[in-house]
Order: structure tokens, then C-alpha cells, then sequence
């Protein structure tokens, strides 16, 4: 059984051991799963940018066509070299399609597999934490010393080091998803170039939109099912520039959020202690428009959109022209959603 847990895996990722070539990622954190999968295909291939040497198959080529997986894993590299073959997992099983990987591995290329929340009973899960050649990662949103850990690293990197304060003030900001945290932490760095130290007003500054804003208007309007300020609250994201791709990926956050918090609350402990419980640190205002929102959905709702919803996000970062309508899409489904409960 080979299973690395949340804690150890960014460290894991960063230098996986050459001898293993099946690699499942898997847990509630769409953007931490992504991230993880993207350093394991670039310590597989050594950072070469050599397109050749990666190949990728989306959700919907999976599904299309599972035995491709296979086809892609075994084939022989005309230029030589070791490959990554870089798949995200569909709703449907995979289990069919790796199982003989597992048994026979590839020796030229490496297989990268990002699957959604799997629970522990999912066949795929199974067949990779029982295999001796293969490792499943664990990935789940980050905690407060993994947070710090970010921005802790980004700064050094950056040659630049943070008050007290405004390394408090930044992780009370930061922490729904791992890519959309990151992208705050560069932006701040980058803001802060020339300096030796960031202050609180510089986070105030420049990371005002991780806090509450028209980006978490619009989906707490969805989830609220107030069709008209989802159109309104959209309606002045996008024409402030808002970036799509961000929104659905915060959309997967939040919905990934209180599906864990319902899940607490079905087991009898009240909202705060769920909340609490996910480290997830909130305005009162964002905090507010949560608990209305745990009271208007079940785990069981909440766990049946999930898939869909990760399946737009992918959507949306493979074609950004068309990630407005997708994100619009996906709000306005879960508004009609709560209005038909």
C-alpha cells in the first residue's frame, strides 16, 4: 500500500522516486490536485519544454476513448527520452483502463492521473494504494502552516520578508485554493519589488480581491438561488475584467466547501465547528451568506453537482474565449437549482 497524505505530499511531488510510474492525484482541492500533477510532469521530464515529451488527455478524451491511455503509456518515443502521459480523470471509472498498467509498467514513460474526491471505496483509489508499483497523493486544502509555508517560500524567493501583521493579514485573505492563493502571493511579490519589506497596507492593496468581492458575490447569489444577483453581481465582475477561469476554479472551492461543511453538520456539530473545522478564515459577511447557504443545501445536493462543476472548470481553462458563458452557465444552474428545492 503506497499512500502519501496531505501533508507530505508537495515535498513528494517535487521529487518522486524513479522507480515508481503510475501516479494518482485525488482529494477535494481541484486547483492544489493540478498544481501537484503539474510538478510531478516536470520532475518526470526534468522541466524540458519539449512538448513531445508530455502528453495530455482531458476528461473528455478519457471518456471518449480510455484504451488511448494505454495506447499513449506503451508507445515508443521516436526522439528518445522519458515521457509523461498527463490525464484528467472523467466522472466514469478508469479503473478498467489502468488495471493493466498496474500490472505490467511502462518502463519509458510515466503515467499522471488527477482525479476528483474519490472516496475510499472508489476502485481506481483502491487499485493504486494497493499497488506496489504505483502511489496515490492525497490533496486537500491547505492548512495554516501549509499557507504559511507558500508565503513563506514566495517571499524568500523573492528576496523580500513580511511584518507580523501583514503575514497575518495575507493568510486571513488567502486559502480557498491553492492556485488562486499562489497567484495572490506572486502578485503581492511583484507589487513589493524594490522593497525589503511588505507591510499591511501592501497586502491591503494589492490583495483586496481575495477578499469578499463581486468574484464571491456572484457565487453566493448561485448558491443562495438569487438568479437576479447573479446576473447583476457577473454582470459587474466581468465588466471590471474579472478572469473566468478564476471564477469557476473559486466556484469548485466553495462548492467543495460546503459539501465538507454539510457533511460536519449532518454529523450534529453546528456551523462554526464545521467551519472551523475546514480552516477556512472569512469576512462576517462572507461568513453570514455561508451559513444561509449550509442551511439551504444537503451534502447529498452538494455532492451530485460537484463533478459537473469540475467538469466546467477544466472546460474553462482549456478554452478561455468561451469561459464567461461556461462560468455564467454554471451559476445560473445552481440558482435554479436551490429556487426548484
Amino acid at each position: 500500500m503506497t499512500i502519501v497524505g496531505n501533508d507530505r505530499a508537495d515535498g513528494f511531488t517535487r521529487s518522486p522516486p524513479r522507480e515508481i510510474r503510475l501516479f494518482l492525484l485525488h482529494g477535494s482541492e481541484e486547483g492544489l490536485i493540478h498544481e501537484r500533477a503539474r510538478g510531478l510532469v516536470d520532475a518526470i521530464v526534468g522541466h524540458d519544454k519539449d512538448p513531445i515529451r508530455v502528453t495530455r488527455i482531458d476528461r473528455d478524451a478519457a471518456a471518449r476513448e480510455p484504451g488511448r491511455i494505454a495506447d499513449e503509456v506503451y508507445a515508443v518515443s521516436m526522439f528518445g527520452g522519458h515521457r509523461a502521459i498527463w490525464v484528467e480523470a472523467p466522472s466514469r471509472d478508469l479503473t478498467a483502463a489502468i488495471e493493466p498498467l498496474l500490472l505490467r509498467p511502462p518502463s519509458d514513460s510515466t503515467l499522471v492521473v488527477e482525479a476528483g474526491s474519490l472516496p475510499k471505496s472508489s476502485p481506481l483509489r483502491l487499485a493504486f494504494e494497493s499497488a506496489k508499483n504505483a502511489v496515490a497523493i492525497e490533496c486537500h486544502p491547505d492548512d495554516s502552516r501549509a499557507l504559511g509555508a507558500l508565503v513563506d517560500g514566495e517571499a524568500r524567493e523573492a528576496g523580500l520578508s513580511l511584518t507580523p501583521e501583514a503575514r497575518q493579514y495575507l493568510l486571513a485573505l488567502i486559502g480557498s485554493d491553492r492556485l488562486i492563493s499562489r497567484a495572490e502571493v506572486a502578485k503581492l511579490m511583484l507589487y513589493a519589488a524594490g522593497s525589503e519589506t511588505i507591510e499591511a497596507a501592501d497586502v491591503e492593496a494589492i490583495v483586496a480581491d481575495a477578499a469578499p468581492s463581486e468574484f464571491d458575490a456572484a457565487i453566493d447569489c448561485a448558491l443562495l438561488g438569487d438568479i437576479a444577483g447573479v446576473e447583476r453581481a457577473s454582470g459587474r465582475f466581468f465588466a471590471d475584467g474579472g478572469d473566468a477561469g478564476l471564477l469557476v476554479i473559486r466556484l469548485v472551492a466553495r462548492v467543495g466547501l460546503l459539501h465538507r461543511i454539510r457533511l460536519e453538520m449532518e454529523q450534529r456539530r453546528s456551523f462554526e465547528a464545521a467551519l472551523q473545522a475546514n480552516f477556512f478564515p472569512l469576512s462576517p459577511a462572507s461568513r453570514a451568506a455561508l451559513a444561509r447557504q449550509a442551511e439551504r443545501w444537503t451534502s447529498a445536493a452538494l455532492g451530485q453537482r460537484l463533478p459537473a462543476i469540475q467538469t466546467v472548470a477544466a472546460r474553462a481553462r482549456r478554452d478561455p474565449r468561451l469561459a464567461p458563458a461556461i462560468a455564467m452557465r454554471a451559476l445560473w444552474a445552481l440558482a435554479t437549482a436551490v429556487k426548484g428545492r
